[in-house]
């Protein structure tokens, strides 16, 4: 009876460490980001540990934009219901290298993170990192914009569009957009209005050029331009 039960208490923590191991095996499965990370700054834990929270918390964000000397270190993580109010996802934006991102997304579904769709070698300053999430295209889906760059004086913002499709959760990357500065959506109009800074003039005042733009054939194009004097 002694060793029946010795054997029972043996077989039920195994069984505990199997499903342990599973269940990190399917993070560690999902997110190779996890394992390539221990080459950079960040450990591998870090991000094993931000999957973990994510999955017991509504909402989570994480950015070490300025916790370390060196690019390769950056992490972007966030977590919630930021692009669908009806799907939980997660986000992670890493440097490749010193000079590109690789951004990966996620989906919450039966109690583990899977991921959707990924992509990589999109040019990268992270010191100047920000991103919104916002219906670009106008399909009930919030898309993905994450900046390059801003110059200074009146600011320009110009990076990398990721159209996201509503059914397949899948990037589209739109490079007609790259040089487009300071995309504002306008849903009643279903337009996008970028900026040019012209200068200065005698008075002093900023000269710009408002551009529309509008989605046809899938691409965003300019469809006319104003000039205008801001003070």
């Amino acid at each position: 009876m002694k060793q029946t039960l010795i054997i029972l208490l043996f077989g039920l923590v195994f069984l505990s460490r199997d499903r342990t191991n599973k269940k990190e095996s399917k993070i560690v499965g999902a997110d190779s980001n996890i394992r390539q990370t221990e080459n950079n700054n960040i450990s591998p834990h870090t991000v094993r540990g931000l999957f973990d929270k994510a999955s017991i918390t509504e909402s989570l964000e994480f950015n070490n934009e300025f916790e370390f000397d060196t690019l390769q270190s950056f992490l972007f993580f966030k977590s919630g219901y930021f692009l669908d109010k009806t799907e939980k996802n997660a986000i992670t934006i890493q440097c490749q290298t010193d000079t590109t991102y690789s951004i990966k997304l996620y989906s919450f579904k039966d109690h583990d993170w899977q991921i959707i769709d990924s992509i990589s070698g999109l040019d990268a300053f992270p010191w100047q990192f920000y991103a919104n999430f916002e219906d670009y295209n106008f399909d009930g889906q919030k898309d993905i914009y994450i900046q390059v760059s801003a110059s200074n004086g009146w600011s320009l913002s110009r990076g990398h569009l990721l159209i996201i499709d509503p059914f397949t959760k899948k990037f589209d990357l739109h490079n007609e957009t790259r040089d487009f500065a300071n995309m504002k959506p306008d849903p009643n109009t279903k337009t996008i209005f970028t900026e040019l800074w012209n200068g200065y003039n005698l008075q002093g005042q900023h000269q710009l050029t408002i551009f529309k733009n509008k989605w046809i054939n899938g691409q965003l194009k300019t469809v006319s331009e104003k000039d205008t004097t801001l003070k």
